[in-house]
């Protein structure tokens, strides 16, 4: 990847870090949160690896998020000289700042992601916490 994506990673972060608490009351969204989003990029922060974003190859795909509480992700990615797939479909929660994507597993098990985002425009970027603590994924969106 080039300088201009790690910079506008490095600056949705600091943007992110930036926001203020989430309010008690849970603010109505924009109409514009609800709807489809294409994947623009997907990185991972690995605090063993160091300080630096690791940017997935070859993102694709959809997340689509409903007005009742449901999401449906279709997210590709390049590797292993293939595409691989990562689908889920489950239930989100959100207060403003906050988001909670619950699923489950590919064995049943019932699985919780949590995080922050942030709209802007037509552009979503949501970054939930990885394992171990001090891990994150970093996916930016665009609105279809």
């Amino acid at each position: 990847m080039n300088l201009r994506f790690y910079l506008l990673l490095l600056l949705c972060v600091g943007l992110l870090a930036e926001a203020p608490p989430a309010r008690a009351q849970q603010a109505a969204p924009p109409a514009t949160f609800f709807g489809t989003y294409t994947y623009r990029s997907y990185a991972i922060l690995d605090q063993e690896s160091g300080p630096e974003l690791l940017p997935a190859q070859g993102v694709g795909g959809t997340l689509t998020l409903r007005a009742n509480g449901t999401y449906q992700k279709r997210l590709t990615l390049a590797a292993n000289g293939g595409t691989m797939r990562f689908d889920q479909d489950g239930r989100f929660t959100f207060t403003p700042g906050h988001i909670s994507f619950m699923y489950p597993d590919k064995n049943g098990r019932s699985r919780t992601d949590e995080g922050t985002f942030r709209l802007v425009k037509n552009s979503l970027t949501i970054t939930l916490a990885g394992y171990p603590a001090g891990n994150q994924s970093i996916y930016i969106l665009r609105r279809l």
